[in-house]
Parts: structure tokens; sequence; C-alpha cells
């Protein structure tokens, strides 16, 4: 029964990770390929265009972070980590990991509230609600949420019983 719901827990997370994000990402592209083309080449700037190249960066960003902390892939200032021991890095990795994981927590719920009372904003060019466009923040916030808990027992496991986790091959390599 766990591992049934191990894979498709992992099935959603790629689903999201692997599949929306980049959609996001062709979006951005496009939107911005297509504005300098209008911009420059018709000298017709196209406000709807710049509009859904901000929304799909604001997407882009909030779906990319998690896939990012999936893998551990983000940036550290690594000059005095490196220097300490595993014990201690795997102390300090889990310290940060229950406090952020904590934040996340506790502040998930005001950011749902904020988000469903700005269904009655609408941005000014394609008059979508915003609480569609900002809908990306909870999602991210979750999806770090099912992240960090992941890296907690990874690394509480490695620090009790010295065993290293199986690292999962990141789609960049």
């Amino acid at each position: 029964m766990y591992k049934a719901f191990k894979k498709i827990g992992v099935f959603i997370l790629n689903i999201i990770e692997y599949n929306i994000a980049p959609v996001f990402l062709a979006l951005l592209f496009l939107s911005l390929f297509f504005q300098v083309i209008l911009r420059y080449v018709f000298n017709y700037p196209s406000p709807e265009l710049f509009e859904i190249s901000q929304y799909s960066f604001i997407w882009v960003i909030f779906l990319g972070a998690p896939l990012a902390r999936r893998f551990g892939a983000h940036i550290r200032f690594n000059v005095l980590y490196e220097k300490f021991s595993r014990k201690a890095q795997l102390i300090l990795d889990l310290i940060f990991d229950l406090f952020f994981t904590f934040g996340l927590v506790i502040t998930f719920f005001p950011v749902w509230d904020d988000i469903l009372f700005y269904k009655f904003i609408r941005y000014n060019v394609l008059k979508i609600p915003w609480t569609y466009l900002l809908l990306c923040f909870p999602i991210f916030m979750v999806l770090m949420f099912i992240h960090n808990l992941i890296w907690i027992y990874k690394n509480g496991r490695e620090l009790f019983t010295g065993k290293k986790p199986v690292k999962e091959v990141e789609p960049w390599d």
C-alpha cells in the first residue's frame, strides 16, 4: 500500500514539475519572442504579450524552485558549510529544513486567504483575476513542504544510521 501511494505521489509531482513548469517556460519564451517581433518589426507593442510574459515568468520561478529543492540543487554559500564534518552538515541541514518547513506551515493559510481575496481584482489588459495568477505561490508552498519533508527524512536517516540516501538523477544531467 505504501509503495502504491509513493508511486502515485511521485507521478503527481512529476506531472507538476516536469510538465506544467515547461509549459509556462515555453509560454514565456513565445510571448517574449512575439513581443520583440511586434515591437521592433511592426512597431506595435502588445500589452497582452507583456502581461503574459510577466505571469508566465512568475509561474516558472515558483514551479522551478521546488524542482531545484527536490534535487538539492539550490545555490549555497558553501565556504563555511564544507569545512564542517558530515554530521555537522546534516544537523545544520535538518535545523534549516525544519525551520523553513515550520515557516511554510504557519504561513500557508494566511497566504491562501489572501489569494482568495484577490479574486475581485483583475489585471488591466487580460482581465484575469489575481487569484488564478497568484495561485502559483500556494502550489510552490505545498511542493516545497513535500520536498522539505523528504529531505528531513533523508538527512535524519543518514544522521542516525549513517546510510547515505540514493540520489535521484537530475533531469538536466
